[in-house]
């Protein structure tokens, strides 16, 4: 079969490998330059910093194992502790084993991309079916498989972008002069009620941080992004800012560098629906299916490709 998988994220990169694995003729396309989806990582200055996945988990052994396989000695845990903020030291799931690439996260979808044909920059616009095939960005294919968030998916296929919901995420950057207390890695407000939902220190992740400096990752609640999604960065970057710092004891006039990156679709939301009566020939993977995390969009690219071996054998 010739296959075109739509999204060269996590999902879509699994999946491709194993059509490829299973003998198919697969094209991945990519809108972007970058492979990984929200495992994104950028280059800070003198610094390698998480934009997207700050860590992952790796609950099921067969995962783990798959992904050890893949990321090599670059697969790095960190030992460091998430607090609840305002819980007085209360660990954050205290037994919980977290996990990261050690020169970037987004170097797993680097690594999940060898050996596959993969055309970046290629902004597909709605497919056409054409007999009983599908023309996309061009070509034509057998099969086509969609692992972009739903919306996005949606709007390929022409259908309703309804029902399946995502929740937005703005993230900032920040880098100060001077040391690194070391103790803690993250942490987090699970009730979604402080603006600063996740704070965390790029630090705890060996070898990122150049010597001399601290770099912070500050992303804000779902309720905070949602209300300054469409503003200016500069505005609540700023204003993220001087929370953290006053929040969190922290020096202004140490202040160096900032960066923001702004997330539509971080995460699909809970308890929301799944899009349902795919045309014939059409897949998805990814978290338009399943939760957003690593564990789950992998094994969702993994399982949609054995589906459509599966409906060929």
């Amino acid at each position: 079969m010739k296959i075109a998988v739509i999204g060269a994220g996590i999902s879509g990169l699994v999946c491709a490998k194993h059509l490829v694995a299973g003998g198919q003729e697969v094209t991945v396309l990519e809108k972007s330059r970058s492979l990984g989806g929200r495992c994104a990582t950028r280059k800070f200055g003198e610094h390698i910093v998480d934009t997207g996945a700050q860590y992952f988990t790796l609950r099921d052994p067969v995962l783990r194992k798959e992904i050890g396989s893949v990321a090599g000695a670059q697969l790095k845990t960190i030992s460091l502790p998430i607090l609840i903020s305002g819980k007085m030291g209360e660990v954050y799931r205290e037994s919980e084993e977290r996990f990261y690439i050690g020169n970037g996260n987004n170097r797993l979808g680097a690594m999940l991309s060898d050996g596959l044909e993969i055309r970046k920059e290629v902004e597909v616009g709605v497919v056409t079916p054409v007999g009983k095939e599908w023309e996309v960005a061009g070509d034509r294919y057998d099969v086509i498989v969609c692992s972009a968030p739903w919306p996005q998916s949606a709007k390929i296929l022409g259908g309703s972008q309804e029902g399946v919901g995502y929740e937005p995420n703005l993230t900032a950057l920040l880098e100060y002069s001077g040391g690194w207390s070391g103790a803690v890695y993250a942490q987090i407000d699970p009730s979604g009620e402080d603006p600063l939902s996740w704070v965390a220190c790029e630090n705890a992740k060996v070898g990122r941080v150049a010597d001399g400096s601290t770099v912070y990752v500050v992303q804000a609640s779902v309720k905070y992004s949602r209300e300054n999604l469409e503003k200016k960065p500069e505005e609540w970057v700023a204003d993220l800012q001087s929370r953290f710092e006053k929040a969190y004891g922290v020096d202004a006039t140490k202040r160096g560098r900032v960066m923001s990156h702004r997330w539509r679709y971080a995460r699909r939301e809970k308890s929301t629906g799944y899009p349902v009566d795919l045309p014939k020939g059409v897949y998805l993977c990814g978290d338009s299916q399943v939760d957003s995390r690593l564990e789950s969009v992998w094994r969702s690219g993994k399982e949609t490709a054995e589906k459509i071996l599966g409906s060929k054998a």
